[in-house]
């Protein structure tokens, strides 16, 4: 009954954040300046006599004819209320249209997309949070181990070094004629790889603080005392830092994650989530832009209510 609780309250939540996200998001590419359009315009000026024509009337009169074209063919000739009322709509029922820029189906791309970033992100996101708990736990259980130490540090190393700068240097090898293309490695392997590099550093700290907190409490010097063997000490620590750690897993890590996702995928030529919600924020694509803040709006919702229910079998004593 408590789980149903929770969900009621999280979904009702997120349910209000997502109204807010999206009118924010719809506001601000429809009362700013629509730089396609000065695009638009700029062409036409030069095209016609450049930046001061002779007849700046015949001008006018086509750049006024233009983007009145412009406007029609994106939906934006309407009220703004109409236009709100419409998109907020189609949203909720997702039904969200066609790309003004491609004539795609929304839906399904941003689904196909989402489902590509997931496909290197997840593996990702398991890697580092079992080597981070693990590599984490080792060092606060055994903090004059030299193999402790060296991990911890070359996990921070690992942290401190750009993914971008790496995907460079093999994106720089590949058009050098150093490495050849491989399509598992270039879109794969690698991409895993700079994820967990950017999750790991802050996986092993948080691991290794909570559980050095863990490890002083009275409870674990009695288990220690009474001869607990290495697992199951672990085992009691690793119980008690958990919350912590969830909390870290549903709201650090999704803000690294909709970071480096972009960085990644522009690199490597990706056409994951945050390849085709870059192209769409420079084409003003706004059916696309929005579908995808549903996406993180719907990432972050599932994965507060994952988190709070896994407070409860942790801790009953927590409440929601």
């Amino acid at each position: 009954m408590k789980a149903l609780s929770i969900l009621g309250r999280r979904l009702a939540f997120g349910a209000v954040a997502a109204w807010g996200v999206l009118t924010t998001v719809f506001l601000a590419f429809t009362l700013t300046g629509d730089w396609l359009a000065e695009r638009i315009e700029g062409q036409i000026r030069h095209a016609m006599g450049g930046p001061d024509p002779e007849d700046q009337d015949v001008v006018q009169e086509e750049i006024e004819e233009t983007l009145a074209e412009f406007a029609a063919a994106r939906d934006l000739d309407r009220p703004l209320y109409e236009q709100y009322l419409d998109w907020m709509g189609n949203m909720v029922t997702f039904q969200w249209g066609g790309s003004l820029e491609t004539g795609e189906a929304v839906f399904p791309l941003v689904m196909s997309a989402t489902l590509r970033t997931a496909m290197y992100v997840l593996p990702a996101i398991v890697l580092a949070v079992v080597i981070g708990m693990l590599v984490g736990l080792y060092v606060a259980l055994n903090p004059r181990s030299r193999l402790a130490n060296g991990g911890r540090v070359g996990s921070y190393l690992l942290f401190a070094v750009p993914s971008f700068w790496l995907g460079g240097l093999y994106i720089g090898g590949l058009q050098g004629g150093v490495f050849e293309y491989n399509a598992v490695l270039s879109e794969y392997v690698l991409p895993i790889v700079l994820v967990t590099m950017t999750l790991l550093g802050g996986y092993v700290s948080y691991s290794r603080a909570h559980a050095l907190e863990q490890a002083s409490e009275e409870f674990v010097t009695l288990v220690r005392a009474k001869g607990a063997g290495p697992l199951l000490l672990t085992r009691h620590v690793v119980r008690n830092a958990a919350i912590p750690l969830f909390s870290m897993l549903f709201t650090e890590a999704l803000g690294l994650l909709v970071l480096s996702i972009f960085v990644i995928e522009m690199i490597f030529g990706i056409e994951g989530f945050g390849y085709i919600f870059f192209f769409a924020l420079e084409a003003r694509d706004i059916p696309v832009l929005l579908g995808g803040t549903m996406v993180i709006i719907g990432v972050g919702i599932v994965g507060n209510i994952v988190q709070d229910i896994s407070y409860q079998y942790l801790d009953p004593r927590v409440e929601s």
